[in-house]
């Protein structure tokens, strides 16, 4: 049960980012200080990634779901939120400190990917 409701939590977190970048990115952004407004270009990443993490939230509710997808799903799930942790990090090296709200959420993306690596060691075939 504990599998299912932590795959849920992680697919529901990666709907909601993915829906705001995916539908409105220059609203859901401009909440972290980031202007979209006027920047097709980036615009169009913005949406590109935003969709790509509706289709991985469907995977991995997919993976609450059916339970022979829960190691894979939680696998997607931790590389996603870790490698988003680790590129925010790399980031603040190399660009300068970011906004606070960045920071925090960064700190989210690491107790996610903890989350997932709970469930990839419960669940391992």
């Amino acid at each position: 049960m504990t599998t299912r409701v932590i795959l849920a939590a992680l697919a529901l977190v990666l709907g909601v980012i993915g829906t705001g970048a995916a539908t409105a990115p220059a609203a859901f952004y401009e909440s972290f200080g980031i202007t979209v407004d006027g920047l097709p270009d980036l615009a169009s990443e913005l949406r590109g990634t935003g969709f790509a993490l509706l289709l991985l939230a469907l995977a991995i509710a997919a993976g609450a779901v059916w339970t022979r997808w829960a190691f894979p799903a939680a696998v997607a799930a931790g590389l996603v939120f870790l490698g988003y942790a680790i590129g925010r990090a790399v980031s603040a090296i190399a660009d300068g400190a970011p906004a606070s709200s960045i920071v925090v959420a960064g700190i989210a993306e690491l107790v996610l990917a903890g989350a997932a690596a709970f469930v990839v060691v419960r669940t391992r075939p």
